[in-house]
């Protein structure tokens, strides 16, 4: 398996934005990552800023991959592998759509890009993540939404940069076997997203909020929530989680693709 290449930027607006500007000229598969960044996005334009040394925060040049649902499913299942080797004893999983949570707190978000466009038709694609490593509890109590860190979550100090060289490691050996098993990895990443079966809240682009059970994800990865007793689907949307209504023992014990 070849080494990642790691473009490691001391500063930069969004990771994303500068392997959308340089993208042609990034090997393929290439992890731009910044040691801090000024203007992070989310999804819906949500804003991702971070002290230095405490998060990972890289994109992936995919010129392979055509969707964003693809690369995003790819960088979920590696950061979920690259979490439970460093740190065994947490129980994260994906929450629909692009979100890494453990329990109801989200330690990593990842936001898809188009970033080449031929004739019409997406020819390629940057997909970012944003690992919380180092944040204390003091910061996590500012972000507008229950969130933890490795630091908050296993009360040790991670060397962050030797984290992104593994999980860049991961990465690159998804994406390399991809056009081989893209159905193991989609099967992997389905079966990550432990909350199906359990009630929450999806926010559909309208704003309008919607609860029920989640009952399945789709072969395009998109959701379908029961909602009074009737079935509902959607392509995009936020999931809110009431902790009361998920029965955490049993998303816990959901088995773990070997």
């Amino acid at each position: 398996m070849p080494e990642p290449y790691i473009l490691m930027l001391d500063e930069v607006d969004s990771t994303n934005t500068y392997a959308r500007n340089h993208f042609d000229e990034l090997p393929d598969g290439a992890i731009v990552a910044a040691r801090s960044q000024t203007a992070g996005r989310g999804r819906r334009g949500r804003r991702w800023n971070a002290p230095p040394g405490s998060c990972i925060l890289c994109t992936m040049v995919m010129k392979r991959l055509v969707d964003g649902f693809h690369a995003g499913a790819l960088l979920g299942v590696g950061a979920l592998n690259c979490l439970r080797e460093a740190a065994p004893g947490i129980n994260a999983f994906l929450k629909w759509p692009n979100d890494v949570y453990v329990e109801e707190r989200k330690i990593a978000g990842i936001l898809s890009e188009s970033a080449r466009i031929e004739q019409g038709h997406v020819t390629g694609v940057v997909s970012g993540i944003g690992i919380n490593v180092n944040l204390p509890g003091s910061l996590l109590e500012t972000i507008d939404q229950p969130a933890t860190s490795l630091l908050f979550a296993t009360k040790n100090e991670f060397n962050v940069e030797i984290l992104l060289k593994k999980l860049a490691e991961i990465l690159i050996r998804y994406y390399i076997t991809y056009p081989k098993c893209a159905a193991g990895l989609l099967f992997e990443w389905k079966s990550e997203n432990r909350l199906v079966g359990e009630t929450i809240s999806v926010t559909d682009p309208q704003g309008k909020s919607h609860t029920g059970i989640f009952r399945d994800i789709l072969p395009d990865g998109g959701m379908v929530l029961e909602e009074a007793g009737s079935l509902r689907g959607f392509t995009c949307g936020d999931v809110k989680i009431d902790r009361a209504s998920v029965d955490w023992e049993r998303v816990r014990n959901k088995r773990k693709i070997d």
